[in-house]
């Protein structure tokens, strides 16, 4: 039992960042129908946006979130503007769409290497406490980004389903033309969208680089699992990304605690891998 929650605990923690970026991933994917591979550089500019508030500017590391995530979600937007929506508009297929926003990927990246260059660096984290509660430790600053993940992560759901916006994304998603002729503007509607994504990638980004290091592929490393998650979810589905995001962390947890770290990336491949076969099998 011990073992168990401390599974559900420390996969809640490194589930946090994970759930962020799979959810503005599904949006984007929801909306337009491609795969966005550039969105990994959402959750790089996120961190060193937060470089640049925390550690060049001297904000405390809380208050650097808000901008940093705000200002992802701008250069989403902007990238949006200046590439995939003229591509969009000429009616350039998925699978183009997919390679384009690869070469997007490659030019965000290697273009802030020539600005800041590879070298790893490191965000100034607040005052750390240690916490316990019915056994089970964490540091605050761990505690504050599960909260307030799973926070941004439950607005994004009730959003989604439940408010105007949510809804005309979801007529857009299904039919275009229909959504127009009901008065639903798509331009606007869809600046909006890659703007929360982007903003949810870039707190998944901060989070991301505050546990660990903050690098110029910390976006790529992680854009795989994304996809993973996002496909096993049952793409579009911002719901089954949350679920699915969660039942990853857990699982990589439970296996690095009994096992190896190598051990639990292998075992959630196999397990993505097994998912997606016995679904193809069901509906074959």
């Amino acid at each position: 039992m011990s073992l168990l929650l401390d599974s559900v605990f420390i996969g809640l923690l490194q589930a946090s960042p994970l759930i962020l970026a799979a959810m503005g991933f599904t949006l984007i994917y929801y909306l337009n129908g491609f795969m966005n591979i550039a969105y990994a550089e959402s959750v790089t500019y996120g961190a060193y946006f937060a470089i640049l508030f925390n550690v060049v500017l001297g904000a405390n590391f809380y208050a650097a979130i808000g901008p940093s995530m705000l200002l992802s979600g701008v250069m989403s937007v902007a990238v949006y503007l200046a590439i995939f929506r003229p591509a969009l508009n000429r009616g350039v297929g998925p699978t183009e769409m997919i390679i384009l926003s690869v070469g997007v990927s490659f030019l965000l990246r290697y273009g802030l290497v020539l600005v800041v260059g590879t070298e790893n660096l490191f965000l100034n984290e607040p005052p750390i406490r240690y916490m316990t509660f019915l056994g089970l430790g964490a540091t605050n600053l761990q505690l504050a980004a599960l909260v307030l993940v799973f926070l941004v992560a439950g607005l994004l759901y009730w959003m989604i389903y439940n408010t105007g916006l949510g809804e005309q994304m979801r007529g857009l998603a299904n039919n275009q033309e229909l959504a127009m002729a009901s008065g639903i503007d798509p331009h606007r509607t869809s600046v909006a969208i890659w703007f929360i994504a982007g903003c949810a990638g870039g707190l998944s980004g901060v989070f991301s680089g505050v546990f660990t290091q903050v690098t110029p592929y910390m976006g790529w490393n992680v854009i795989l699992i994304t996809m993973l998650v996002t496909i096993v979810a049952g793409i579009g589905s911002v719901r089954g990304a949350l679920v699915a995001s969660v039942v990853a962390g857990i699982l990589t947890a439970f296996i690095t605690l009994v096992t190896k770290p190598l051990y639990a990336e292998v075992a959630l491949l196999l397990a993505f891998i097994g998912v997606l076969t016995y679904r193809g099998a069901r509906t074959a």
